[in-house]
């Protein structure tokens, strides 16, 4: 298996606080999780790693998304049914995923 600096992240954490340690891949630095973000899996992954700063993160998605839904032309049915089967089925993976 051979790894990529450009798509690797890293993070080091001693005795429970962050240290700004950068580790090389064949002298190549390797980009901090705090320098840029990791997604996976519909979750975004930064240096603070609270469960919190995603609950607020999918808070304002969801209000965002809401208010653009209510926004548009459309009739009410069919705000109904963005909601239904576009907002709803979005936001199920992040909540089947929190604790």
């Amino acid at each position: 298996m051979k790894f990529k600096p450009s798509k690797s992240r890293s993070i080091s954490i001693v005795k429970g606080k962050l240290t700004d340690q950068r580790f090389h891949i064949k002298d190549t630095p390797i980009l901090l999780v705090s320098e840029l973000p990791v997604k996976s899996l519909g979750r975004l992954y930064n240096a603070h790693l609270k469960d919190s700063d995603q609950s607020d993160q999918l808070r304002e998605e969801t209000i965002k998304a809401l208010v653009s839904i209510d926004k548009t032309l459309l009739p009410g049915k069919l705000k109904l049914w963005c909601l239904q089967f576009g907002l709803l089925p979005h936001l199920m993976w992040p909540l089947m995923r929190s604790p």
